[in-house]
């Protein structure tokens, strides 16, 4: 008599043992085959856990954890070290000042003539440039200090009886500038008061204001930052003695704007200005220092 159907239920058997001994449960949940490799993940742990009990592995780590201590102290210590010297570290300003007069000047008068005609108002024109720079040489203007610049021309149309510009030219007007040089600013000063005095005699004039100039700013400006070092140098004594300090070294020193305003004038703006309107002036500069402090 056949069994096969015994048969077939052991091999149904034997074929669910087999597959209870290829899978197994992971600690999470999960199911691996049962002979496959290793992830690399779980291979370097492997590789650590034998590692780190091996006999010093202790010892290598705490002294590895001491060193990264050291290094994050040092940068700490060097930080405040740092601080400390900036704390102890005065900035002072100081101003050297001093009066200064104007030792060059120069100024322009223009002369204008008017006439319907070019030649005619050329001619007038001539006849005024002649009587200024008269004038001006007269005064006490060495010729060689005078300058004529050229010709400028404009004209005005006509209108006609409604008002409306035609292209007939009714006058001619002409300009001229007369520009001198002196070194002596105070005969420039009365050219430019007197100049228009010409206007009297039927010439057109007008005069600008002079323009007084100092040529000995270089100098000058070396003058007054020495002054203003030692100002700024007693400030920073002062300050320092109080406190029961002392003086150490220096540190750094900057030079601020140089100014050259009009005697009397408060409007210093640090921006490096030079009033060229007054013959008496008045220069600053202001010195920066920083000193050590002991």
């Amino acid at each position: 008599m056949d069994h096969h159907p015994q048969d077939g239920s052991r091999g149904r058997a034997q074929d669910a043992h087999h597959r209870d001994q290829a899978t197994t449960a992971s600690s999470d949940g999960s199911r691996l085959a049962v002979g496959r490799q290793p992830d690399a993940w779980s291979a370097r742990w492997a590789s650590w856990s034998g590692w780190s009990r091996t006999p010093g592995a202790g010892m290598f780590l705490l002294g590895a954890a001491l060193a990264f201590g050291v290094i994050a102290a040092s940068g700490q210590i060097s930080s405040a070290v740092r601080s400390m010297r900036q704390a102890n570290v005065i900035r002072v300003k100081g101003v050297g000042m001093a009066p200064v007069s104007a030792d060059q000047a120069w100024w322009t008068g223009t002369v204008t003539a008017r006439a319907g005609s070019l030649p005619e108002a050329f001619q007038k024109l001539d006849a005024s440039t002649s009587a200024l720079r008269g004038f001006v040489v007269d005064q006490g203007i060495a010729p060689a200090d005078i300058e004529v610049d050229s010709v400028r021309t404009s004209t005005e149309n006509r209108r006609d009886a409604e008002g409306n510009l035609t292209n007939e030219i009714e006058v001619y007007t002409l300009r001229r500038s007369v520009t001198i040089w002196s070194k002596d600013v105070r005969l420039v000063e009365r050219i430019a008061m007197r100049s228009t005095d010409l206007i009297r005699e039927g010439h057109e004039v007008g005069s600008a204001s002079p323009r007084y100039l100092v040529s000995t700013i270089e100098s000058l400006k070396l003058e007054l930052i020495d002054q203003g070092t030692a100002n700024a140098r007693e400030r920073a004594n002062l300050l320092v003695d109080g406190s029961g300090g002392r003086l150490g070294r220096l540190v750094s020193a900057s030079q601020g704007a140089f100014d050259i305003v009009c005697a009397g004038s408060a409007e210093f703006d640090g921006n490096g200005s030079y009033d060229t309107s007054c013959i008496n002036k008045e220069a600053r500069v202001v010195v920066t220092l920083e000193y050590d402090v002991e």
